[in-house]
């Protein structure tokens, strides 16, 4: 069973919401980092992504886009995959996503 999700109209108050949900996301994943005692250089090489990737999902200014790169950050934090769809999931209009 696969999810469709519908892309949100392109409007200002949809961009606002995609950064602050970005942020949203990007603060799941630095608490998640933080619990799990690493460094961002120590999470970006765990995950095979460049430092400057790690930091902008952190403060919410790139997405991962692929399940494989979400695959490898839940990876790198010890997060099960459960945990990281839910987290996506919620956090699901910081892609533009319904």
């Amino acid at each position: 069973m696969s999810i469709t999700f519908a892309p949100l109209p392109s409007t200002t108050e949809n961009l606002y919401f995609q950064g602050v949900w970005g942020r949203f996301f990007g603060k799941f994943i630095e608490s998640g980092r933080e619990k799990a005692g690493l460094s961002v250089a120590q999470a970006a090489e765990l995950a095979g992504m460049s430092l400057e990737d790690w930091t902008g999902i952190e403060v919410g200014t790139w997405l991962p886009n692929t399940r494989r790169q979400f695959r490898a950050i839940a990876a790198a934090l010890d997060l099960d995959w459960a945990t990281m769809t839910s987290i996506i999931l919620m956090c699901r209009q910081a892609w533009g996503i319904q």
